[in-house]
Order: C-alpha cells, then sequence, then structure tokens
C-alpha cells in the first residue's frame, strides 16, 4: 500500500520542523524523520491505529509518534496522511477540513 501526504499534513511537517528548530535543528530533523517513519509503517498495517471516534468515517485512524498525532484515512489502494497535530491540539470536526 502507498503511503500519500496531503498538502496540509506536508504543511504541517514543515511548521513542525521549524517551530522544533528554533531551539535545536538536529533535533527537529529527528522529530520529521521520526514522524515520516512511523507513518511509512503505516504500509504494513494501515488498520493498526485507533479509530477517531469523533469522525463517521471508520477509515480515519490516528497513530502516535509523540508528541504528535499523524491523522490518517485508509482506502483500498493507499494510506493518505490527512494533518500531523500536536497532542494537545483540538481536532476540527470533519476530516475533509484537515
Amino acid at each position: 500500500m502507498k503511503v500519500t501526504w496531503t498538502a496540509r499534513a506536508r504543511t504541517r511537517l514543515a511548521e513542525i520542523h521549524d517551530y522544533v528548530a528554533q531551539d535545536s535543528k538536529p533535533r527537529a530533523l529527528a522529530m520529521v524523520e521520526r514522524i515520516l517513519d512511523r507513518a511509512e509503517v503505516l504500509r504494513l498495517a494501515p488498520r493498526s491505529g485507533a479509530r477517531l471516534q469523533a469522525f463517521a468515517d471508520d477509515e480515519v485512524r490516528e497513530v502516535l509518534e509523540r508528541p504528535y498525532r499523524i491523522i490518517y484515512r485508509v482506502s483500498a489502494t493507499s494510506i493518505e496522511i490527512l494533518t500531523v497535530k500536536h497532542y494537545r491540539q483540538r481536532l476540527i470536526d470533519r476530516p475533509d477540513d484537515f
């Protein structure tokens, strides 16, 4: 299964990098690598993440790469990373708004 990233998810990854890089560029790169690696693992077990109760769509799920949540949608042929959020950030009401 292929892992794809939405434009919003790519933007969020860049924002995370820039925020962490204010304190440490090596730590920022390491954090981004951890998030990317965690997302790639989904190819082996796409439904391993927890279903998000807030959404009716059973295929919207999340996995954690602390302190971030990787929110994704599983389809028959791919895994679409919708966004990456800090675990304390509020989720929106509809996954299409990510």
